[in-house]
């Protein structure tokens, strides 16, 4: 009788220069499980400051973690504000109470979204990096009416916090989503909250994203919780995958 595969995809947001010890640390930290296959969400140009061309030491680090099978993606431009937030209501309540000064992609018109994601796969080419085709807004935030100029700009999955989905085929798929921000403490409250019923959904599915971000390193509380979190997986028989993979399954795994 066969078994269908179990898959979890360690999702690392902010990969950044700032942030390139503590990306690091935790890429150390996911090799000692034997875990070696991410999704690496890389900002392009923190904070309109850090020009991904120019950082040649994390340059090197996401080469080789290509080459060793994770998944570059392109996570926003700046990952910062770029004027007001748009869309309806509810989608500017969540930027403006979850994701702060980073829901870039809430605050860009159509025409600025295009540049803005071509620009970003401009600076993957540059710095002589494979150029992403996978989109994740800052805050998984994208302002509605936005899939077009994302085809546009040449990409073909958006991932949202509990989806991925596929531009070419028009098609959606939901995941269980568990991980931590390294945000206030009322903030990781409410998602330690959501990793509770996200590990009980995770029962009954064949996929389960872990979100991790940088601040705290390997050593925060967050990420040594999650990374329990993962060892159990581990232990019941769970592989690594990348987005790439849910839409395009390896055979090999």
């Amino acid at each position: 009788m066969s078994m269908t595969k179990k898959r979890f995809i360690i999702s690392l947001h902010d990969v950044a220069p700032p942030f390139e010890n503590e990306i690091r640390a935790q890429l150390d930290a996911l090799a000692r499980i034997h875990v070696h296959r991410c999704a690496l969400k890389v900002v392009p140009n923190w904070h309109g400051a850090y020009p991904l061309p120019a950082a040649r030491s994390l340059i090197d680090l996401l080469r080789a973690q290509h080459e060793g099978g994770s998944e570059l993606i392109l996570h926003g431009l700046e990952h910062r504000r770029r004027g007001a937030l748009r869309g309806p209501l509810r989608l500017r309540l969540r930027g403006a109470l979850f994701a702060g000064d980073a829901a870039e992609f809430l605050t860009l018109s159509a025409p600025e979204l295009l540049r803005s994601v071509r620009w970003g796969r401009e600076l993957f080419e540059r710095a002589d990096l494979p150029v992403p085709s996978t989109f994740c807004a800052p805050g998984w935030l994208v302002a509605p009416g936005s899939w077009n100029a994302l085809t546009e700009a040449g990409i073909r999955h958006v991932i949202g916090m509990f989806t991925v989905y596929d531009l070419e085929r028009s098609r959606r798929r939901y995941m269980p989503a568990v991980g931590y921000m390294g945000a206030s403490p009322v903030h990781e409250a409410g998602i330690r909250l959501g990793n509770r019923l996200a590990w009980l959904a995770s029962s009954h599915s064949t996929i389960v994203k872990i979100y991790l971000h940088p601040r705290g390193g390997a050593q925060g509380e967050g990420f040594r919780r999650v990374l329990a979190g993962v060892m159990r997986l581990i232990e019941e028989g769970w592989q690594p995958a990348t987005y790439e993979q849910v839409f395009r399954p390896d055979p090999e795994g």
